[in-house]
């Protein structure tokens, strides 16, 4: 129950970031002008399938993260029986690196380093929550 909070916040961090990217039915003018003449803005069209990719791999996390609070896994003593979170938080380290590189890509370094700092945390914070059988 202790580790509760912390796959809620993912979990909502994701959801609302996912959500609010879907529902917009566009890619934002403020993502293709931070991209512009970056090395995503290479190949035509792909700063519309890096927004979408992003936005899967938000809604992705979201999705697991959610069964896993619904089924109940955060309450489970082996990390075997955690796959739902397990994977959710995986997912959660990718997508915080690929944001990371996003930024790193446009030169905003410390929005890269804030990025890369959440990544370590959740990996940091999953070991903790998901190894409690390995004591």
């Amino acid at each position: 129950m202790r580790t509760l909070p912390f796959f809620s916040l993912l979990l909502i961090t994701f959801s609302l970031a996912g959500l609010e990217k879907l529902f917009g039915f566009q890619v934002p003018t403020w993502f293709l002008d931070q991209f512009h003449n970056s090395l995503l803005d290479i190949v035509p069209g792909m700063l519309e399938v890096s927004f979408g990719l992003i936005t899967f791999l938000e809604l992705t996390t979201s999705a697991l993260l959610l069964i896993g609070i619904a089924k109940r896994e955060f309450l489970q003593s082996s990390a075997t029986q955690q796959i739902f979170l397990k994977y959710g938080v995986l997912l959660a380290q990718i997508t915080f690196v690929a944001l990371g590189f996003g930024q790193r890509l446009t030169h905003k370094y410390e929005a890269a380093a804030t990025l890369f700092f959440y990544a370590i945390l959740t990996f940091i914070a999953s070991h903790i929550a998901l190894a409690r059988d390995e004591k």
